[in-house]
């Protein structure tokens, strides 16, 4: 590394790379420092290939005779890469103003090969009603790539007085490629149109965020603080749907505009909010309330599905109340409401039969859910003990549930798509009533210089109802993480972990719990310069099995997957430079959390 001009300050630069029965992978992080601007970097890169992965499903169909159980299995291949990386700045203009800005990006790409059976059974189980096999083959990719500017303004005579200017672009494009061809197809029925097809798919949410804070002291006690917002979210969806109807499956795969999709979900959303804050001795109160106003344009391009333009208006309260009760303990409480907005996954009207017997498809007239929470908290900090424990209730009436049914012996149409009887059809409604109920604990103890200990763990009943479709489901469920880190003579350290989680419930069904464990031996050399670290985690078992049941008005369903498991490997970092500086940060800044998490298809099923 060279450098010219005036105001170096240094630099720090650390080079990683790894090995692991899983895979390979390297990565470097550098920090640079000249004068009034400081430099972070960062790039990591991996590539996986994983064991074959296996998948079975059992349902029954409780009101059938000629069609009664349906079996499949599934065997899949998978690999894939993952690269993340980040590049942040901080300029000083003078004491006063601060200029921060930072891009980044996280994602990957995966090639897959499967293989599936499927057979459906009459009540007696000696005759098949039908059956065929599947091989499928493809690849896909997926991101998320931003960058924001963040620009910040203390006033020269009160430093607690702040003006801050944010502007932040997000997009997270996504891509998917598949072959299907169906094999030693016995008995199918015709409305199944089992042809060899071509899929291609791609969906994208662009965000652009503009954003001002001001705050300022008024007296000693009183604090207040408003801001404005404005989110330009487009939400596009692709999906190209091509079959092959030869008779010998090894013709051209010919264009079907019936079965195919693309879709547009654009949001324009403005928000302004107002807090105060009141510190007295040990004593904090501080109401806040925001007003959001959302403008929805739905446009369906090609596919079944009228325009339409939505506006939501919505007046979101929070508080919270806080007590010192010495000089490292705390006691928090308070309320909040929160907008939780679909995203992409669960609005795409794609209507994906791939695979007949599971079929999925988004909503695209979903509303945002509106989740309302009490919680109650208690923080301990010393240089010795951490322990924080927090008590949360929260609920709401319009939940974002995902909804599967069983077609029936005449089948249902879906606009111009149909779906046969016996096939399991999932998307997503705002039907769910759900009522959770959390406990959370943290703890933290340095027992020595050389030895700390920290758990992790919660526990949460939840309560899951959906009065439309006559559907209630509740219960316990409960995870803990811990470990201990000790340094041995040799400057050897070595980290035990472990943890896991009870079975999990959803509105129609549960899923299985789970454990692992891993350990950590590293030791580093040359002044702290090389570290040498060799790992492994459930070293014992090959692989790990999730079950998964799902229950309706005339079904039940279960499902059983096992993944690859046992990991083990080693990794050697070595670093340059002393530099100890970092980049500042705005006190202020953009954070987009109203996207509700999870969803995502799973068309095809095994």
């Amino acid at each position: 590394i060279v450098t010219v001009g005036s105001g170096f300050e240094g630099y720090t630069a650390t080079f990683s790379a790894r090995a692991s029965n899983m895979g390979m992978g390297g990565g470097a992080y550098a920090t640079i420092k000249q004068g009034k601007l400081t430099l972070t970097g960062n790039y990591n890169y991996s590539y996986n290939s994983q064991p074959t992965s296996y998948s079975e499903n059992y349902r029954e169909d409780y009101q059938s005779i000629e069609q009664k159980y349906l079996e499949s299995a599934n065997s899949s291949d998978n690999s894939g890469q993952f690269q993340h990386g980040n590049l942040e700045a901080s300029y000083e203009i003078d004491t006063l103003r601060l200029l921060t800005m930072s891009v980044g990006m996280y994602g990957g790409g995966n090639d897959s090969e499967s293989n599936g059976n499927t057979i459906m059974w009459n009540e007696a189980r000696d005759e098949k009603a039908y059956s065929y096999r599947t091989l499928s083959e493809g690849d896909g990719s997926w991101y998320s790539i931003r960058g924001n500017v963040d620009y910040q303004r203390i006033s020269k005579k009160n430093k607690n007085r702040m003006f801050t200017l944010s502007y932040k672009i997000n997009t997270q494009p996504d891509k998917s490629d598949y072959y299907n061809r169906y094999l030693d197809r016995y008995q199918v029925p015709e409305v199944f149109q089992l042809y060899n097809s071509h899929t291609f798919g791609k969906t994208n949410t662009t965000e652009h965020t503009f954003q001002a804070d001001y705050t300022t002291p008024i007296g000693k006690l009183h604090t207040v603080e408003a801001g404005v917002k404005y989110i330009i979210r487009n939400n596009v969806s692709e999906n190209d749907f091509s079959e092959d109807k030869s008779e010998d499956g090894n013709g051209e795969y010919q264009y079907n505009e019936g079965r195919s999709s693309h879709y547009k979900h654009l949001n324009d959303i403005l928000a302004a909010y107002f807090g105060y804050t009141l510190r007295y001795k040990d004593f904090t109160f501080k109401p806040g309330v925001r007003y959001e106003h959302t403008a929805q344009d739905v446009r369906y391009l090609v596919g079944a599905g009228e325009d339409f333009k939505v506006n939501f208006n919505d007046v979101v309260p929070s508080v919270s109340l806080g007590i010192k009760l010495g000089p490292t303990q705390t006691l928090r409480g308070g309320y909040d409401m929160r907008i939780y907005r679909p995203g992409i996954w669960y609005l795409n009207p794609y209507f994906d039969d791939r695979n007949p017997m599971f079929i999925s498809q988004g909503n695209s007239e979903l509303e945002s859910e509106k989740s309302h929470a009490f919680n109650l908290s208690y923080s301990s900090f010393s240089s010795k003990f951490n322990i924080n424990v927090a008590l949360r209730h929260s609920f709401n009436n319009n939940g974002i549930e995902r909804v599967s049914r069983l077609i029936g012996p005449e089948g249902e149409s879906f606009g111009d798509h149909f779906a046969p009887e016996g096939a399991l059809y999932s998307t997503y409604a705002n039907i769910g009533k759900s009522r959770n109920t959390n406990m959370s604990l943290y703890f933290n103890w340095n027992a020595s210089p050389k030895t700390r200990i920290y758990i992790n763990g919660r526990g949460n009943y939840s309560d899951i109802k959906s009065p439309a479709q006559e559907l209630h489901n509740y219960g316990w469920q409960g995870s803990i993480y811990g470990g201990i880190q000790h340094t041995f003579p040799w400057k050897l350290r070595v980290s035990l972990n472990g943890g896991g989680s009870t079975p999990y419930i959803s509105l129609q069904g549960k899923g299985s719990g789970y454990s692992y464990y891993s350990l950590n031996v590293n030791r580093s050399f040359l002044k702290d310069r090389l570290t040498v670290s060799v790992y492994g985690s459930n070293l014992f078992s090959k692989y790990r099995t999730f079950d998964n049941t799902t229950f309706g008005e005339n079904f039940y369903s279960a499902s059983k997957s096992r993944y690859a498991n046992r990991s083990f490997g080693m990794s050697v970092s070595y670093r340059l430079g002393e530099l100890k500086a970092s980049v500042k940060k705005a006190a202020r800044s953009i954070s987009n959390d109203d996207v509700k998490g999870g969803g995502g298809n799973s068309g095809g099923g095994e």
